[in-house]
């Protein structure tokens, strides 16, 4: 009986000691705890390139809008609209019409003042958004480098033309990490552009 004990406790060692040295399971486990960090880095190598893609397009709407502008005199309502449908086209593949909001306005330099807005046309909204530079027939508030050395921002009757464009970002695998990341790694979630041009044709742009 002592025998077979001795026999059964070398069996049930030799199978823990085999056991122990198996090594077929290993690649199995460690790809289980790498496949978190491995969707991690997919998942934001994927977001981080969307967002840059959205952030050229953002800066070649405000650009594009800008320059038009500023090649008229003057504007009339369906000409503006007209600029305004082309933002569609340019942040394709992404949906501006639902998720951004452009502000374009006319500014001019007083002598002595602070400059006014003399014209201000807007397209969209994203949440509470506004202007950022102010509302139609206020002040505008420009960045310090239109001032010059004596605390003029704007030469008396010097116009300015100022395209804001807004864009309501959203990662695309919102609940799957990507809210994280965006939040984290993106910043706001609110994208945000100007762009200045000086007017081709005359000292100021009009909207009608």
């Amino acid at each position: 009986m002592k025998r077979l004990r001795i026999i059964e406790k070398l069996k049930r060692a030799g199978l823990f000691s085999r056991f122990i040295r198996e090594k077929s399971g290993l690649a199995m486990l460690e790809f289980a705890m790498l496949l978190p960090m491995m969707m991690v880095l997919m998942l934001g190598s994927f977001e981080v390139g969307r967002y840059a893609l959205l952030t050229q397009k953002i800066d070649r709407i405000s650009a594009t809008l800008g320059d038009l502008v500023a090649r008229a005199e003057a504007l009339s309502a369906a000409e503006v609209d007209n600029l305004f449908n082309s933002t569609d086209h340019l942040a394709k593949p992404f949906d501006f019409s639902g998720s951004g909001m452009v502000v374009v306005s006319s500014v001019v330099g007083r002598d002595g003042q602070e400059p006014l807005i003399i014209g201000q046309r807007s397209r969209g909204s994203v949440g509470s958004e506004v202007s950022k530079i102010g509302s139609d027939g206020g002040e505008a508030t420009l960045p310090p480098v239109f001032t010059d050395g004596a605390g003029q921002t704007l030469a008396d009757g010097e116009g300015v033309i100022v395209t804001e464009v807004f864009y309501s970002y959203a990662p695309y695998f919102a609940g799957a990490g990507g809210d994280f990341l965006a939040t984290s790694f993106l910043g706001s979630s609110v994208m945000y552009r100007q762009s200045f041009f000086r007017p081709r044709l005359s000292e100021q742009t009009t909207f009608d």
